[in-house]
């Protein structure tokens, strides 16, 4: 199975990030993607807060591209292994929807 994980509130990074770690460690997940979108936008910016994430290899990471460009975010600010989304981080997520990807929000 596949999950994509939302994470939109500054807030609610920590818990995120322990859904994003719970969840990977199933057996029968292959893949999860974390979208950073809203004011969450700033974890993707920070090392030591998603690092753990990182370094999980079932998890990918990505960045809002839509809240990249609002919070004045280049690709370059990104952390290395975090990646923009190829649009708006919500059509991310309603594409891996439609491909049966399971969705948390966090």
């Amino acid at each position: 199975m596949k999950v994509i994980i939302q994470i939109s509130e500054k807030e609610k990074i920590p818990m995120g990030n322990i859904v994003g770690s719970h969840v990977a460690v199933e057996d029968d997940v292959e893949e999860v993607k974390i979208v950073f979108l809203e004011s969450a936008i700033t974890a993707t910016t920070q090392a030591s807060v998603i690092k753990p994430l990182l370094e999980n290899g079932k998890i990918k990471v990505m960045a809002c591209k839509t809240s990249m460009e609002m919070n004045k975010i280049k690709n370059e600010d990104l952390v290395p292994g975090v990646s923009p989304t190829p649009q708006g981080g919500f059509l991310e997520i309603l594409r891996r929807e439609k491909e049966g990807w399971l969705y948390i929000h966090v």
